[in-house]
């Protein structure tokens, strides 16, 4: 039996965002989320970064004026599809209250999936 190490949940959610390799100069490259969780992301990027490396990220949250800086940590990554590969990125340095806007964030999303949950299960109850 396989065990599961996550600590959060994850949730699907396409959200843009810009990275770069910590200490390399003029690297910057964007990228998108698949999924979000309180502990970090996954995402398809388009250059290839090692397992360990240290990432600066720039988050785009939708509806937050100011994008969330964050110093995370690539914990793996998979073979490349489609000029893409799919990483999963742990938060290790992130301001407090910037975390809190992404938890908010991450809670909007929660929200809505439930919400369309109970419409589909109301809607299956009537018949």
């Amino acid at each position: 039996m396989i065990e599961e190490r996550r600590k959060y949940i994850r949730l699907p959610a396409e959200i843009k965002f810009t990275y770069r390799v910590k200490g390399v100069e003029h690297t910057v490259e964007r990228a998108v989320t698949k999924n979000l969780s309180p502990g970090g992301i996954s995402a398809l990027v388009n250059k290839q970064v090692k397992k360990g490396a240290m990432l600066e990220l720039n988050i785009n949250v939708p509806n937050l004026n100011k994008s969330i800086f964050a110093i995370a940590k690539v914990v793996w990554t998979a073979d490349q599809k489609a000029d893409k590969i799919d990483v999963g990125i742990k938060f290790e340095e992130i301001d407090a209250d910037m975390k809190n806007k992404f938890l908010e964030y991450i809670c909007e999303i929660m929200f809505v999936q439930l919400e369309r949950l109970k419409v589909k299960n109301d809607n299956t109850r009537r018949f």
